[in-house]
């Protein structure tokens, strides 16, 4: 009965934790963006306090870094978005010539006749655009509403940046005083994980973008900006993130380029970059601080998808992380932390006495 009665207790605690995050999402997603970012900027902030500039200038300032930055990429991504809706119909046009070229192809090597491939493909190809017009307008949405949800967020990286000294003495105070060096050491270690990983993150964003758009520019590849923009802020997505940023420009190159030579030497530097990307910048930039392991990184990614979306997707992996810490310092949760953690980790309960 006592087992029965725990197995309940987990189970209503999962889910009451998952209608909280389902229906408090529009409350919780700029809130944790508001964290996330102020963990961000709070190295910067410090260090202009240490110029004897009092806090209130100096998260002021550190907000309007998080502006100007932040601010600036989603407003010159959606303005490319929408540049690139403009000329979807000559998209379209191109991509129909490509199925025309391939259904004579076809037509010569396999004998389909052209009447039935003419049926098929004008019904994926149909499919396909709309589905791409449709997704490509639903994004549109989102980033503006995104865009509208950021003055909040960032109102909340200035009060965060603000009182941050305050939430830590809030969480000591209903500390005792056998655990408070314990719980300073989680403290350290969220604050830490959450700031290698952001930081870590927009350093490997940016190493790609500069691949990227170089690249783009050499095979004279259209929409470059547009590109660049989207291959580099997709891969905040672990494993999923990359596939996708690799994917849309050899479909842009399949698209926009004569020469099957062209396409295949372009799809190779790709594929170069997106393995540089993932095995050399990820392991020296970010680093191990997010120590999680392959399955609860999916389990992430599924999870923050189904409850928040894309924001979800972003937000869950570092949020993960930050629990794993919690789970590996807390008495009785220590399990919990292991599991979560990556292969070579050891069970240990040191950290927790």
């Amino acid at each position: 009965m006592n087992t029965l009665q725990k197995i309940n207790r987990i189970l209503f605690f999962t889910l009451g934790v998952y209608g909280l995050f389902y229906f408090g999402s529009s409350f919780l997603i700029p809130l944790i963006f508001g964290v996330f970012f102020a963990s961000l900027v709070s190295p910067l902030s410090g260090l202009i306090e240490k110029a004897r500039i009092p806090r209130l200038a100096s998260s002021l300032i550190s907000t309007l870094v998080i502006f100007i930055v932040v601010g600036g990429i989603l407003y010159l991504f959606i303005y490319q978005l929408s540049l690139f809706v403009t000329d979807i119909a000559l998209i379209r046009r191109e991509f129909l010539v490509i199925i025309e070229n391939l259904q004579d192809q076809l037509t010569s090597f396999t004998g389909i006749s052209l009447e039935e491939q003419q049926r098929i493909w004008q019904e994926r190809s149909g499919e396909f655009i709309n589905t791409l017009e449709s997704s490509i307008t639903k994004l549109l949405g989102d980033v503006a509403n995104t865009l509208i949800n950021f003055l909040l967020v960032l109102v909340y990286v200035f009060l965060f940046t603000y009182y941050r000294d305050k939430f830590a003495g809030f969480v000591m105070m209903y500390t005792t005083e056998g655990k408070k060096e314990n719980m300073g050491k989680i403290l350290h270690k969220v604050s830490k994980v959450v700031y290698q990983y952001l930081w870590g993150r927009a350093k490997v964003m940016a190493l790609l973008g500069i691949m990227y758009y170089i690249t783009f520019l050499i095979f004279d590849i259209p929409y470059a900006i547009l590109l660049t923009l989207f291959g580099a802020l997709v891969t905040i997505i672990p494993y999923v993130g990359p596939f996708i940023s690799g994917l849309l420009p050899m479909i842009f190159a399949v698209i926009f380029m004569e020469s099957l030579g062209t396409i295949i030497l372009f799809s190779s530097i790709i594929i170069t970059i997106q393995l540089v990307e993932s095995y050399v910048f990820e392991p020296l930039v970010i680093g191990s601080e997010v120590k999680l392991n392959p399955l609860m990184v999916i389990i992430a990614i599924i999870m923050g998808g189904m409850i928040w979306g894309l924001a979800g997707m972003f937000l869950f992996v570092p949020m993960f992380a930050m629990f794993k810490i919690v789970a590996s310092h807390s008495p009785g949760m220590e399990p919990i932390g292991y599991l979560m953690g990556p292969s070579k980790e050891k069970p240990s309960k040191e950290d927790s006495k």
